[in-house]
């Protein structure tokens, strides 16, 4: 009978005897420790020890004898995941390479919970996560990170895949009606497919830098911008499929110091139209312009947005009116601005007498436009009635705000002052009120410290926001940043799974962690797990959530 166990051995007998012949063997790999004795499931695992040797087909770290996710393989240090379907409790932790397995180090698998606003973190093998997440319309979460690995997540915060492209984002990653995810950087960009295999890459020879990722538009087809040099694509349009479509360098021609971390925006050319037009804004040697382009590549206006402003990114109002921040060197300073869709003339000017600066704009279904001035005044203006509705100072510095889909909730991450762990909090969009805050950890400078990147990116029914951050100071020699998954309303404790709903699941979990004992099933928080921890559990899940 065939069998395939005895051929395996058969072909490894004869391996072991030609490697003898050809030479010395390889060094047996020996695991000499891990970085915690107890991690939750796709919690971040980091093996020491020698002769892993360099990553092969072949080469494999497992935990409870399931292959685990990996992205750093070195002679000496490793850094993979827990395995999602790793058993709870204690679990046996391996690296297999051709000279076979190292000895085993014990490894205490936990299931993941919720901490308060916090659904649930994921941590990177980075120094940044210097982009917001993309999302795909099932929930997977798409990270992109400083040193190129790629990260697909679960809702539930399961780590699904990792996979690595040449290099660094200079702007956030999108996704696809499908799922597919588009990342790029330098003159490269790279459709992967859901299951992670990349599905095509087109390479832009003259670029210098991949500023809007591809994205997809009313149409179907993608959308992106490069800084083209002397001979790169500039504004570039592509099929799903990665053919090119048309590219257009720009009048004047594009140019950008340095990456605008920018997503491309869609709007009408005039008021009830059709979204039929693109805008890229680029930094044309210190003087930044925005360029609006149709559909089919023909450039219709470009209007200059004043030197080193927020103007590549702007945002579109009810009516198609094209807001963005500019700089006016001529007795202004830094202004918000509106223009006509249709020609780029101005509609509307607001001198708020700011002194630094205004970050990137966000704009609520009424048009009010929401921002941070002078780094750390939250302020929403109505430019209809052109009034400032309110304005938040806490002597906090301040990142980009981001209005939640049902327009009541405003989320930015920032730090009390420079030097300092940072936080993500939460305002009311009415008034700028305190709704919740969450703390980063680290210490003060010059310790280790965790800050937030970007925006947030919410989930379209609001109730889940995802927050990017940086380490600061990290170990060069150990790098890790995290992705902060928020529930933006009120915390459901018995949402047991994490998942922002209410299933079979959560029951299903919270049996599970019973049984291994996991201290997250101790739901009366009575220090110990006892049958009062399933009723408490079971009259909750059965009120649900408000």
């Amino acid at each position: 009978m065939f069998s395939w166990r005895s051929t395996w051995l058969a072909g490894a007998a004869l391996f072991t005897i030609l490697m003898c012949a050809a030479g010395p063997a390889l060094a047996q790999p020996v695991l000499s420790s891990i970085n915690s004795d107890e991690l939750t499931r796709s919690g971040r695992l980091v093996l020491l020890g020698s002769g892993f040797g360099a990553a092969a087909p072949t080469s494999l770290v497992e935990v409870d004898g399931i292959a685990a996710w990996f992205t750093t393989w070195t002679d000496d240090r490793i850094v993979a995941w827990v395995p999602e379907s790793a058993a709870l409790g204690l679990a046996d932790v391996q690296v297999i390479t051709a000279a076979g397995g190292s000895n085993t180090l014990p490894l205490t698998v936990r299931m993941r919970t919720s901490d308060g606003r916090v659904r649930w973190t994921f941590e990177a093998d980075t120094e940044n996560l210097w982009f917001r997440p993309a999302l795909a319309p099932n929930g997977t979460i798409y990270l992109h990170s400083s040193q190129g690995f790629v990260y697909a997540l679960a809702p539930t915060g399961a780590l699904l895949w990792t996979a690595q492209v040449i290099w660094f984002p200079y702007a956030p990653p999108t996704a696809g009606a499908d799922g597919t995810l588009y990342v790029g950087s330098i003159d490269r960009i790279y459709a992967i497919s859901p299951d992670g295999t990349i599905a095509w890459e087109v390479q832009d020879d003259g670029a210098q830098a991949i500023q809007i990722n591809p994205t997809p538009g009313p149409d179907g087809n993608l959308y992106g911008a490069h800084d083209p040099g002397s001979t790169g694509f500039g504004a570039v349009s592509l099929t799903p499929e990665g053919g090119v479509r048309w590219t257009n360098g720009g009048n004047p021609f594009m140019s950008e110091n340095g990456g605008s971390g920018a997503n491309m925006v869609f709007g009408p050319s005039s008021a009830g139209g059709p979204v039929d037009q693109l805008y890229i804004g680029m930094d044309l040697t210190g003087d930044n312009r925005l360029y609006a382009f149709s559909l089919d590549g023909v450039q219709r206006w470009v209007i200059p947005v004043g030197p080193n402003s927020e103007g590549a990114e702007p945002v579109i109002g009810s009516d198609g009116t094209v807001y963005s921040t500019d700089f006016i060197a001529a007795g202004f300073g830094w202004v918000i601005r509106g223009f006509d869709p249709a020609d780029g003339s101005d509609r509307f000017f607001y001198d708020g007498d700011f002194i630094s600066g205004v970050s990137h704009l966000d704009i609520g279904p009424d048009d009010t436009l929401y921002y941070v001035s002078d780094s750390g005044h939250l302020e929403a203006f109505d430019p209809h009635g052109e009034t400032l509705r309110w304005e938040k100072f806490d002597g906090d510095a301040l990142g980009r705000p981001a209005l939640s889909p049902d327009g009541l909730t405003l989320i930015a991450h920032g730090t009390p002052t420079t030097g300092q762990a940072g936080f993500i909090k939460a305002y009311s969009s009415a008034d700028g009120s305190d709704l919740w805050t969450v703390r980063l950890p680290g210490e003060a400078f010059p310790a280790a410290r965790v800050v937030g990147k970007d925006w947030a990116r919410y989930t379209p029914d609001g109730v889940t926001a995802y927050m990017s951050t940086s380490t600061v100071a990290a170990d060069e020699n150990d790098p890790n940043s995290f992705l902060y998954t928020l529930t933006v309303g009120t915390p459901c404790a018995v949402d047991f799974n994490g998942d922002g709903k209410l299933s079979s699941r959560d029951v299903a979990a919270f049996k599970e962690a019973t049984r291994a004992g996991d201290p997250a099933a101790d739901f009366n928080g009575d220090g110990q797990i006892t049958p009062g921890d399933r009723q408490a559990f079971k009259s909750a899940w059965a009120a649900g959530c408000a």
